[in-house]
């Protein structure tokens, strides 16, 4: 998660850098900070963190049963569940 934030800044900063005209000007440790807090998700905008997920498929399907629930199983694009290989 760490990467992703220090990459989409270094990406902002080169953004900045090239369209605010001829003169390239750094970036203040200011300007990271505001713009971390505009780039990470608001608590409202990431509803589904707030659930308490299962991990464990067998305790799911128990869970759901004894609920009479259905069950969502989220699997990454190489097939492993939660995008373990």
């Amino acid at each position: 998660m760490r990467n992703r934030i220090t990459l989409t800044l270094v990406c902002l900063a080169c953004l900045v850098a090239f369209s605010s005209g001829d003169e390239l000007k750094p970036l203040k440790l200011e300007d990271i900070s505001s713009l971390t807090k505009i780039i990470k998700p608001q608590p409202s905008e990431s509803p589904w963190r707030e659930v308490a997920w299962l991990t464990d498929v067998s305790e799911a399907r128990a869970k759901a049963a004894s609920e009479n629930k259905p069950i969502i199983v989220f699997t990454a694009a190489d097939g492993h569940p939660l995008s373990r290989t």
